[in-house]
């Protein structure tokens, strides 16, 4: 089920209930029987937040809007246009009530995107916890149908990246057309995480997880509520940690690939390598990349100039392995294909991107 919920505050201005419902999608809009506003310790996000909870509505509407089908964008789409229509010539406030994200009415067109984008459809909330680190939780998801995300790592640091993971389910959710259950497995990057419901795989959704002001706002009827999923990173053997480790190489990552000006995927830990030699740290190691030629490649061929007891043969060999013996390697691998590294025997490196095929960023968005 996709759904949107706002709700309207006024000055006492009604919202238009002459509006046309698209095909495929059903509209509820009502009066609020007792006026639920966001309280001063209400969790809210966005650029209005303080502004809003200062207001003084006088009287409060609940637009509901849900369907069954499966296109994700076109539905949005079609949530937009609802929410136009309806607040047309209203004085007040919009609320995106499962993201929990305030908006002026006067500006909703601004503030609800045209363009549809996964990002757009859910807060992030970092709380810190002291020497345990923070815990991110999202608000949002649920208008996919899917539970929402809650995972603990370390390092302020880490905020973006962990940011930018929600942004990444989110996207795989859409492209995909499913959702993320209780024990599911999904790559990040070269990382692995495992999902984990706190109700397992067969109990009851705990509406109690969202927040009071939802709870508030949105009859059960309306919004029986998702849940939550605790995201936790899957090592070897099963052993499940927090996502600090995963953070940190997606980070290491994306930081390489920006500072070459470059886009690049990382390929999963599982993924092959080639490999001639024995890699032991980066010194005297030659790194390229080609184009994967199965499923299984990574497109990642070594040479170490590390001297072995026996002849030198070459060997597939799996990038989990490869970086159990350089750790640092890991930071390097979301480099696109046509790139070769060299590092000297003193660990120095250099950087060949002669043969990588850069694509001029603006030409793309144009």
């Amino acid at each position: 089920m996709l759904r949107c919920f706002y709700a309207l505050y006024t000055d006492g201005t009604v919202p238009q209930d002459s509006f046309t419902a698209p095909p495929g999608v059903d509209v509820f809009l009502g009066r609020m029987d007792q006026l639920a506003f966001p309280e001063r310790n209400d969790e809210l996000f966005g650029p209005h937040a303080a502004v809003f909870q200062r207001y003084q509505a006088k009287q409060g509407y609940l637009l509901a809007i849900t369907s069954d089908q499966r296109n994700v964008a076109a539905f949005f789409v079609k949530a937009r246009e609802v929410l136009l229509q309806v607040s047309r010539g209203l004085d007040g406030w919009g609320f995106d009530v499962l993201r929990l994200w305030p908006f002026p009415l006067a500006t909703v067109a601004e503030a609800v995107p045209d363009d549809f984008l996964a990002e757009d459809l859910f807060a992030v909330g970092f709380r810190e916890m002291g020497e345990h680190g923070f815990r991110a939780e999202t608000f949002g998801l649920a208008k996919l149908g899917q539970r929402e995300l809650s995972f603990e790592f370390r390092g302020k640091e880490l905020l973006e990246d962990a940011a930018l993971f929600c942004g990444h389910l989110a996207e795989w959710i859409v492209d995909h057309r499913t959702h993320v259950v209780h024990g599911h497995h999904l790559a990040f990057g070269f990382d692995r995480v495992a999902f984990l419901s706190a109700e397992g795989a067969t109990g009851p959704t705990f509406r109690g997880w969202h927040p009071p002001i939802m709870q508030r706002v949105l009859p059960e009827a309306l919004f029986p509520g998702v849940g939550v999923l605790e995201a936790k990173g899957l090592g070897e053997g099963g052993a499940l940690s927090d996502l600090t480790h995963a953070l940190e190489h997606a980070q290491q990552q994306r930081q390489v690939l920006e500072d070459f000006d470059l886009t690049g995927d990382a390929p999963h830990q599982g993924s092959l390598a080639e490999l001639t030699g024995i890699v032991a740290g980066l010194r005297g190691l030659v790194a390229s990349r080609e184009e994967p030629d199965s499923a299984k490649d990574s497109g990642w061929r070594l040479r170490s100039a590390v001297v072995s007891d026996g002849p030198t043969t070459s060997a597939r060999v799996s990038l989990h392995e490869l970086a159990a013996r350089a750790p640092d390697l890991v930071r390097y691998l979301a480099l696109p294909a046509g790139v070769r590294l060299e590092w000297d025997a003193l660990g120095r490196l250099s950087v060949d991107l002669s043969r990588v095929e850069m694509t001029d960023i603006d030409d793309e968005d144009a």
